[in-house]
């Protein structure tokens, strides 16, 4: 096959899926969650806190521990599956393509609608806690530092997610697993038993970036570098088993 073919071909599926994501209904669960963040954080705001520390350990609680796997869950884990239940993927899986093209354009604009919905969701609860203490150049920094860190979630969870679409008929319980068991229980337990939760390695380089919250005393970080190599790895490797279980298994 040749390469204009193929990326014909992953800009189509492109385009057809990020209309898909981003007018649908899952952009009414954003606007909720993202009003459900504000106010949060808005009361949080009314409060007498140290601005800085508070507002960073809400922004972890609530963005890194809480909705961002459930975000990229509820955008990844049935992109493809509801196409295979439906039968609306026969297009996809008896198009001329190599089916792991294709996979990629499912992939990236996943990649976009999450990061746009975290950091709709970010922007939200740090403007309703921040602006009534006062934004500075300490508090953009904090700002700058967890969308840059949902932005690197949205990589890795998504591979995750979508990938799980393709090897569960239901995976939306393993997404409710990990979500809401994995990643909020173990990944809170102390000891090296984090290192088996993403949001590990994400608050590990959050520790690198962020001077303020409970994020910048944590204690159990892994080095920044070992932390980026492991976020990386762990993408590429859900990236080839979503690919090759997309190309292997029977869809049509």
């Amino acid at each position: 096959m040749d390469l204009d073919r193929a990326f014909t071909g992953i800009i189509a599926i492109t385009r057809y899926s990020i209309r898909k994501l981003l007018f649908s209904r899952k952009a009414v669960i954003t606007t909720l969650v993202a009003v459900f963040v504000a106010a949060v954080m808005g009361y949080a705001g009314t409060q007498d806190v140290e601005p800085l520390d508070e507002g960073v350990n809400l922004l972890d609680t609530l963005i890194l521990l809480f909705f961002m796997p459930v975000m990229a869950m509820i955008y990844g884990s049935s992109l493809i599956r509801d196409e295979i239940d439906d039968k609306s993927i026969t297009h996809v899986a008896t198009a001329p393509l190599d089916r792991a093209y294709s996979y990629a354009g499912y992939y990236v604009p996943l990649v976009i609608a999450v990061a746009i919905s975290m950091i709709i969701i970010t922007t939200a609860g740090f403007v309703a806690f921040f602006a009534q203490k006062g934004i500075d150049s300490d508090s953009l920094s904090i700002y700058l530092a967890f969308t840059s860190l949902v932005i690197i979630g949205s990589v890795v969870y998504s591979a995750l997610f979508l990938s799980m679409g393709v090897l569960f008929k239901k995976p939306v319980f393993f997404g409710l697993f990990y979500a809401f068991i994995w990643e909020a229980f173990i990944g809170s337990l102390p000891g090296v038993i984090q290192k088996a939760s993403i949001r590990h390695y994400l608050r590990s380089i959050g520790f690198e970036w962020v001077d303020y919250g409970s994020i910048s005393h944590y204690g159990q970080a892994t080095g920044f570098f070992d932390s980026v190599l492991v976020i990386i790895v762990l993408t590429i490797t859900f990236l080839i088993l979503g690919a090759y279980l997309f190309r292997e298994k029977e869809l049509a």
